[in-house]
């Protein structure tokens, strides 16, 4: 993986088209061998820096999404006598042990940016392969769920959470359940990824999306283990395919905008368009919910600067479509996040967006410089 270490980091307009669119056991590391102790403690110090500083980057930036991930790499205290090498369960590179889902993991931060958490266990998991298969089975048949270390993590800082883990016994290990009960997912956009021993996905897919409640569930995408270590442009092109792009670190002017009582945070980018429409604040809009993904509504001037259109967007982008003559704010991606128009962004709500899918389908909303 190339530069890894650096990275552990509509109906107002009825006569137009739309409003601006249109059975395995633990496999995937588990099984096979692995690293001493002190080798896997190099590479989780080395994890644990790496995510306090993304932690801190994420605080300065609109960057809504989070990539989250368990591993038996990092939850497993391995013997010192174990060849790593050999294990399906670990990627080598540069004299470092990642876990593989660790390692699809962080091609996924490549690709969208966005911060890093493994989930951990307070009580480690067995190294011996067959041991590990048996206690996975008694912690599905009883439905236990594993007790996690504490953390820091701020879920409501996130919009887009991608969930990761390796197929066990053809579903997810139950420390992912763990997490998925202690954080509240509901009304944010969750997507699935997995590795594998070579049985797929299994019925993990359908277990994330009704345990996380999540508002929207994208495609996921399973590796076999042996194929992490080359897997990038077959994460690259997955991501593409469900409209997940880099999101750009953008500063901006802060703003607020209110929809009745609720009042939510937001920037305005510094962009030539974004400058031109600051000069109708406070400007409230009539907007209307359309495809359970944004409100939008006319406006009634004309901008000038119109560069940058694109026809995808990310969740909590304002933008500004010149073909219907409206702005939006998107909260939620949906099965088709490509836009049959385009739309310029120029800002981000940067509060909680859940707030959206409680709103009446007509809303007046106030943008408005904040004080």
């Amino acid at each position: 993986m190339k530069k890894f270490l650096s990275i552990l980091f509509v109906f107002s307009l009825l006569f137009m088209l739309t409003a601006c669119s249109s059975s395995a056991d633990p496999s995937q590391e588990s099984s096979g061998q692995t690293t001493s102790p002190s080798s896997q403690q190099d590479s989780v110090s080395v994890s644990n820096a790496v995510l306090e500083s993304e932690s801190t980057e994420s605080e300065q930036s609109a960057n809504n999404t989070l990539i989250v991930y368990f591993s038996r790499w990092g939850n497993t205290e391995y013997p010192s006598d174990v060849d790593a090498t050999t294990s399906a369960s670990i990627v080598v590179e540069n004299d470092l042990r990642y876990g593989t889902t660790e390692y699809v993991a962080n091609m996924i931060a490549e690709n969208v940016g966005g911060d890093l958490h493994r989930i951990e266990t307070v009580t480690p998991y067995t190294a011996d392969f067959d041991e590990l298969r048996d206690v996975n089975h008694d912690e599905m048949s009883s439905n236990y769920l594993p007790e996690l270390k504490e953390s820091n993590l701020d879920i409501s800082a996130y919009d887009t959470v991608f969930i990761g883990y390796p197929v066990w016994a053809t579903d997810v290990p139950q420390a992912v359940l763990s997490f998925l009960k202690e954080y509240d997912l509901s009304g944010k956009t969750v997507i699935p990824f997995c590795t594998h021993d070579g049985y797929g996905a299994g019925n993990s897919y359908q277990t994330i999306a009704e345990a996380s409640h999540a508002a929207v569930s994208l495609e996921g995408i399973a590796i076999e283990a042996k194929d992490v270590p080359n897997a990038q442009d077959t994460v690259s092109s997955w991501l593409a395919d469900i409209g997940i792009s880099k999101s750009e670190v953008q500063t901006g002017t802060p703003i607020k905008i209110t929809v009745g009582e609720v009042s939510l945070d937001g920037i305005l980018y510094d962009t030539e368009l974004a400058e031109e429409i600051k000069t109708y604040f406070p400007l409230t809009i009539s907007m209307v919910g359309y495809g359970g993904r944004e409100y939008y509504g006319g406006v009634e001037f004309y901008p000038e600067h119109l560069e940058g259109g694109q026809k995808n967007f990310e969740n909590g982008d304002i933008t500004y479509c010149e073909a219907h003559h409206n702005m939006a704010i998107f909260y939620a991606q949906t099965d088709d996040p490509i836009l049959s128009v385009d739309v310029i962004p120029i800002g981000r709500v940067t509060s909680d967006l859940s707030v959206f899918n409680n709103l009446d389908n007509e809303e007046e909303v106030i943008f408005s410089l904040a004080e």
